[in-house]
């Protein structure tokens, strides 16, 4: 399977061919687990279901019932009290009721004052605030989980963040595209405080961003922190001090070999338009990641058996191999309370809807005699 990202035509100052040649992205190349890798489990071949493994909807926002509610949510994020969904397709940022769905508020992209914003591209949460990304104003907005404004920090190059977290104390530690300096550490002032690479080969760290993306597990407030390489055989648990460990995946994936093509728009004595189109002819190993204590949940990408419909769960503290659950359905966007209710978010050709999911030991055929809930 090809998946292609595609960067917008942008318009640029007239530059030097030296400078040119950065917007040139070179080629990957695969390259094989380090042998100082910290292996959990030597030859991962199984996967093991856990009981559970089934879920039963708990309730559904969006969809038929109410199909104006929803456009394209991209990402969710969760406080104690509500479910936050980005909706992409209507730049707005809705709440609903962890426990029932009823909704809660919805923040609207109206300009860029104080506790405003024009282009929200991530969610993030901790229990009691909701923190809000906007990449034309490159800057956090964090809000009460009853959407009252509360504070704004400003995010160097915002539009490149591709995960976040917010910390205590304002904090926030960010995900950049790419494998250089690409985890940072950023004070509620907006000033970087670390940054760190991720742990690939020399090579590979001045490689595509499309290569080296990855994503971070949502809770990183502790001393560790949960990375989840988009491609390739391993994910890391980075600590506060740098250190780092390799574990690797239960189906290890394959490393992204990117072709690069430039397309030249438009070109006038001042400014040159181009367009760059990055391809990758293996699939993403990872969709997403998650933590919950000492528990980091991964979301499969292309496995053998079951493409895009597995959870894997591994142990942070040793990297070991612990279970998988199946999902019902392949979300655009997913997210763990911990009490371990999952909500995802479908995006369909006619409506799109976020549920509300929990775990069970019946199975499918058990779960279809049961009366639907509402």
């Amino acid at each position: 399977m090809s998946v292609t990202y595609r960067i917008s035509p942008r318009v640029s100052p007239r530059v030097s061919p030296r400078a040119l040649a950065g917007i040139l992205v070179a080629l990957v190349v695969s390259t094989p687990i380090s042998s100082t890798a910290v292996h959990a489990q030597r030859s991962p071949t199984t996967r093991r279901f856990h009981a559970d493994s089934f879920y039963i909807r708990e309730w559904v926002r969006g969809g038929t019932k109410d199909p104006d509610l929803l456009v394209e949510p991209r990402a969710i994020a969760i406080t104690d009290q509500v479910v936050v969904v980005l909706d992409a397709g209507t730049r707005e940022v809705h709440a609903f009721d962890v426990t029932s769905g009823a909704k809660r508020f919805v923040l609207k992209a109206t300009g860029e004052g104080p506790g405003e914003f024009r282009q929200p591209i991530q969610v993030a949460a901790t229990a009691r605030h909701v923190g809000v990304l906007d990449a034309a104003t490159s800057r956090l907005t964090v809000y009460s989980d009853s959407g009252r404004f509360l504070w704004t920090t400003p995010v160097p190059d915002g539009p490149t963040v591709e995960a976040l977290c917010l910390l205590p104390r304002g904090r926030i530690r960010v995900k950049y595209l790419g494998a250089t300096r690409a985890i940072a550490l950023i004070d509620s002032s907006g000033k970087t405080l670390t940054r760190t690479s991720l742990p690939v080969a020399t090579a590979r760290q001045k490689a595509p961003s499309f290569a080296n993306s990855a994503h971070i597990a949502d809770a990183c407030a502790g001393d560790t922190m949960a990375v989840a390489p988009f491609f390739g055989g391993s994910w890391y648990s980075l600590r506060s001090n740098g250190a780092t460990k390799r574990f690797p995946y239960i189906e290890a994936g394959e490393e992204a070999v990117v072709t690069t093509k430039q397309r030249r728009l438009e070109r006038t004595t001042k400014h040159i338009t181009t367009q760059t189109t990055m391809t990758a002819a293996v699939s993403p190993i990872a969709r997403g990641a998650m933590q919950r204590g000492d528990t980091v949940i991964i979301e499969a990408g292309a496995t053998k058996i079951h493409p895009h419909q597995l959870l894997d769960y591994y142990r942070a503290s040793d990297g070991a191999y612990l279970y998988s659950r199946r999902l019902p359905f392949t979300p655009t966007a997913l997210a763990i309370a911990p009490n371990g209710r999952l909500f995802a978010a479908s995006i369909g050709t006619e409506t799109s809807l976020i549920v509300a999911l929990s775990t069970t030991p019946l199975s499918p055929r058990e779960i279809a005699k049961q009366k639907p809930r509402k």
